[in-house]
């Protein structure tokens, strides 16, 4: 089902004028802010002969917004960075990615934005939800990682939804969880990525696990995305759908297992028969204390074993994630998921908006992805320390294209005195194409190292200075995504 305008608009409509009625004696906290920054390249073109140097400036303007009712909540944080490069006269060799795609983009959106109304009280919540954010369009070749280069290897997704939730507790041990969202995602290089409408149901009826010794339930999932047509593909539906029954049983208050079995049916290209059927998962959950949660568990679905765990420590000064699994995944969602979810321990002061999300195919169908990441952070009195590890091992349903994609991202920041600040960043990144296929997907394998040192200098109460270091060296297979670049960053930012 695709949103039609009127119902989207009454839906929106509805959804504001509930929840400014709730809003009216709301506490709210805002906050903006303005940064203007000149950014020197060596090599803008990120090219492997014939460097370019070239001189970029940008003014981003942010804004913060959230409020509290007694039904209703909003969250904002937006931001929209506008940079000389966009506009610019300047040619390049490869623009697009390799896709011929000439995206280069002068206007560029960081947004996150969450509402939520309790329609009905202890029953219905009415939910809106907007993202925009920057990733790359092909992952194995030059550009990608932020707009301050000129090979236009970047796309601007904008994704909005509308949802209905109904949360209902029958007594201590019994309760409904049903929920139904309608998102929409558009893409700026949508040549060849496509845009897409979902329709997404998930139910969970029975025991609550924590509620009881022993629970039982049934939990279903239906995810129906349409995708319009592009220059590489023609329009099409994929649909992923699960029922099962689940279950567990609390040995102690640290430790439980946990069970469940179902089936599903789905429907996308592959180049297997196999493309559903049943599945079933064995598992354990253990959390000693409030700061400690661990699950692991094993299992098979059509495609061969889903072995699993996950990891969080949580202390004073440190939090710790880590987790791995092995699962169908649309790269329309892989592209707009975000690693860094431990706090800004790898934004650091200066920074121009940089690419989000992970990295994938270009294409729509259904990816296998086999993924570990880790993330830790560590604060002290003057000290930040920040590690995020990600390793996916993707394989797409469609034809069986394998692509490797693995990070490092360690950030060191130190305070220096009262107003100065230093920080150092180490990142690493390696992309492999197993393909042997043409087109976008000639198979092409790149690393990359790069470091940035900077200095930062408070100059009032709500005004800072930041002076930044960068340098970029890029191994390919390919001799023309070779590239070596030296950047100074110099920026100024305004908190209001």
């Amino acid at each position: 089902m695709r949103c039609r305008g009127f119902v989207c608009s009454a839906t929106v409509g509805l959804l504001a004028v509930l929840a400014s009625h709730n809003l009216n004696a709301a506490e709210w906290t805002t906050g903006a802010g303005l940064s203007v920054g000149t950014y020197a390249s060596s090599n803008i073109c990120r090219a492997p002969d014939d460097e370019e140097s070239k001189v970029v400036g940008t003014i981003t303007p942010s804004v913060d917004l959230s409020g509290e009712g007694s039904r209703a909540t909003v969250d904002l944080s937006a931001a929209v960075e506008y940079n000389t490069l966009g506009d610019s006269s300047i040619d390049c060799p490869q623009v697009g990615g390799g896709a011929n795609v000439a995206n280069r983009e002068a206007w560029v959106p960081r947004i996150r934005f969450l509402s939520e109304l309790d329609a009905v009280e202890n029953l219905l919540v009415l939910t809106a939800n907007a993202s925009a954010n920057q990733n790359a369009i092909n992952p194995f070749v030059a550009g990608g990682d932020d707009n301050i280069n000129a090979t236009g290897n970047t796309n601007i997704n904008y994704r909005w939804g509308l949802g209905a939730r109904v949360d209902r507790q029958f007594n201590e041990t019994l309760a409904v969880l049903a929920s139904y969202n309608y998102n929409e995602q558009f893409n700026s290089a949508n040549q060849v990525l496509s845009d897409s409408q979902e329709d997404r149901v998930d139910l969970d009826v029975g025991m609550i696990p924590e509620a009881s010794r022993f629970s039982v339930g049934l939990r279903g999932q239906y995810s129906e995305v349409y995708f319009e047509p592009t220059t590489v593909q023609p329009e099409f539906t994929n649909r992923l759908s699960r029922l099962e029954v689940r279950s567990a049983f609390r040995v102690s208050d640290s430790w439980a297992l946990t069970a469940y079995a179902g089936e599903e049916d789905n429907v996308f290209l592959s180049s297997s028969e196999d493309i559903d059927g049943s599945y079933w998962d064995v598992g354990v959950r253990w959390a000693p204390n409030a700061r400690v949660e661990f699950n692991a568990g094993y299992g098979e679905r059509f495609f061969g074993e889903t072995p699993r765990f996950d990891v969080t420590y949580r202390h004073k000064r440190s939090e710790f994630t880590a987790s791995y699994s092995r699962d169908l995944q649309f790269p329309r969602n892989i592209r707009v998921d975000d690693d860094a979810g431990l706090g800004t321990a790898f934004d650091l002061p200066g920074d121009p908006i940089v690419t989000q999300g992970n990295p994938t195919f270009v294409g729509q169908t259904p990816v296998l992805n086999e993924r570990f990441a880790l993330n830790y952070r560590f604060s002290a009195r003057r000290t930040t320390f920040g590690l995020l590890i990600s390793d996916s091992q993707q394989t797409r349903a469609e034809d069986g294209r394998e692509g490797s994609f693995q990070s490092a991202i360690a950030s060191f920041t130190r305070s220096l005195g009262v107003s100065l600040g230093a920080d150092l960043r180490l990142i690493w990144r390696s992309n492999e194409n197993g393909s042997t296929g043409g087109g976008v997907f000639v198979a092409q394998d790149l690393e990359s190292w790069g470091v940035s040192t900077g200095l930062q200098k408070r100059l009032a109460k709500d005004t800072s200075l930041s002076l930044r270091y960068v340098y970029t060296d890029q191994t390919s297979s390919t001799d023309f995504n070779n590239f070596e670049e030296h950047r100074i960053d110099l920026s100024l930012g305004f908190r209001f």
